[in-house]
C-alpha cells in the first residue's frame, strides 16, 4: 500500500515528541527582528522569542511560506512515492494555505499530494496534523483519511484569552480605543475561530482568573462527547494555567488525553504572552 505522509508547518505548536512519535514533518516558518530572520522553533525557542518581544520596541515580522518552498518541501516528501497530506494555517489568518494551492498547481498533481485548510492554528491545526497521521500509521488510504479530517474540522472548536491587548492593537486586530478601554478595566476579551477561519470575539470579562474560569466554562458547555477526546491546550510562557486546565479536564470532563503546546514565535507575534487556548470538538458545522 502507498505510504501516506503528513506535513505541516511550526504554527501547529505540536510538541517536538509528538511530532516525532507520527512521523510529521513540520515547516518552520519564520519571524524577523530587525530585519534578521529566525526559524521558529529550530533557530529560535518560545521562550527566547517572547524575551526578545518583550525587549524589543518594534513588533517583530512573520513571513509564510512561499509556493516555491512549498513545492520542494512536497518533492522532498513525495520522491519515494509516497502521497502526501499538507495542513495549513488557517486560510482566515494566513496565505499559506492559498500558497500551497499554487504549489499543489505548479505540481500538476492533486492527487498524489492534498492540501488540508485547517481553517484553525497552534494545537487545532496540530490536532489534524495527529490524527491524519494516526490514520495513517493504521493504513488507512489517502481519501478516507482526508474524509476524516473535514469531518473533524467542522467540529474543532478553539476558546481562547490573550493577557494583553498591546498585541492585538499592532496587529491591527482591535481598534486603539478599545485596547485604551480594555487595559483601564483589565478586560480579558475571549475569543474563538468561527467558521471561516477568522477569529471572532465572543465575550469579555474583567480579570484573568475570571477569564480562565469562563473559558473553561465554555469548554465544558460547547464540547461535545469530551470524554474519550484529544484536547489541546496551548500556552504562551504561562504553563502553570495550561497544566491547571488539562488538570480540570481530565478530571471533571474525562477526556481521553491533554498535548498541551508552547505557542511558537509566528503566532506569538499576534497574540503575546499569556495567552492560553484550549481545542476540542463540538457540535458538527458547515465547513469550507
Amino acid at each position: 500500500m502507498t505510504k501516506v505522509k503528513v506535513i505541516t508547518d511550526s504554527t501547529a505548536d505540536l510538541p517536538k515528541e509528538i511530532a516525532e512519535r507520527y512521523g510529521i514533518t513540520i515547516l518552520p516558518m519564520t519571524t524577523s527582528f530587525s530585519g534578521v530572520g529566525y526559524r521558529d522553533g529550530v533557530d529560535l525557542t518560545a521562550p527566547e522569542f517572547y524575551n526578545r518581544l518583550a525587549s524589543d520596541v518594534e513588533l517583530p515580522h512573520t513571513s509564510q511560506h512561499s509556493p516555491q518552498f512549498l513545492v520542494d518541501a512536497y518533492l522532498e516528501a513525495m520522491a519515494d512515492s509516497s502521497k502526501v497530506i499538507a495542513i495549513h494555517l488557517s486560510s482566515g489568518l494566513s496565505g499559506t494555505t492559498q500558497n500551497a494551492y499554487l504549489a499543489q498547481e505548479i505540481l500538476g498533481d492533486q492527487k498524489s499530494l492534498v492540501v488540508v485548510d485547517s481553517l484553525s492554528a497552534s494545537l487545532g491545526q496540530g490536532l489534524l496534523a495527529v490524527r491524519a497521521a494516526q490514520l495513517a500509521q493504521l493504513d488507512l488510504d489517502q481519501d478516507k483519511i482526508v474524509a476524516d479530517l473535514i469531518a473533524m474540522r467542522g467540529r474543532l472548536r478553539c476558546i481562547f484569552i490573550v493577557n494583553t491587548l498591546k498585541y492585538l492593537l499592532k496587529g491591527g486586530r482591535i481598534n486603539r480605543l478599545q485596547a485604551t478601554v480594555g487595559s483601564l478595566l483589565d478586560i480579558k476579551p475571549i475569543l474563538h475561530f468561527n467558521s471561516e477561519g477568522k477569529i471572532d470575539q465572543i465575550d469579555k470579562i474583567r480579570g484573568r482568573k475570571a477569564a480562565l474560569r469562563q473559558l473553561i466554562s465554555m469548554v465544558i458547555e460547547q464540547g461535545v462527547g469530551l470524554t474519550g477526546q484529544t484536547v489541546g491546550v496551548s500556552h504562551a510562557v504561562c504553563p502553570d494555567d495550561a497544566e491547571q486546565i488539562k488538570g480540570i479536564l481530565l478530571q471533571q470532563c474525562g477526556v481521553k488525553n491533554v498535548i498541551i503546546g508552547e505557542i511558537g514565535a509566528v503566532i506569538g507575534t499576534h497574540v503575546g504572552p499569556g495567552t492560553v487556548a484550549v481545542f476540542f470538538q463540538g457540535e458538527p458545522r458547515s465547513t469550507l
